[in-house]
């Protein structure tokens, strides 16, 4: 049996993590790499939403419980 604490582990490190990297990637396409302002404020905007969005997600799932989790089994 699973607790709470693994479904809001599982939702935000994963959600924060696909979050993080594709804004991240995808903001990059669009700055000036020689302004250290715009790199700083992408990385910090990337960085607050994707820890927000995966807190919010996190929090929802612990409590309605969605996860496919693999059950362990004796061998």
């Amino acid at each position: 049996m699973t607790n709470r604490s693994t479904y809001f582990k599982m939702t935000f490190i994963s959600v924060s993590t696909g979050l993080f990297a594709g804004i991240l990637v995808f903001g990059l396409f669009d700055i000036d790499f020689s302004d250290k302002e715009a790199l700083k404020n992408l990385f910090l905007k990337s960085l607050v939403i994707a820890v927000g969005t995966g807190l919010i997600l996190g929090i929802l799932n612990m409590f309605l419980k969605i996860g496919n989790f693999q059950k362990k089994g004796n061998s």
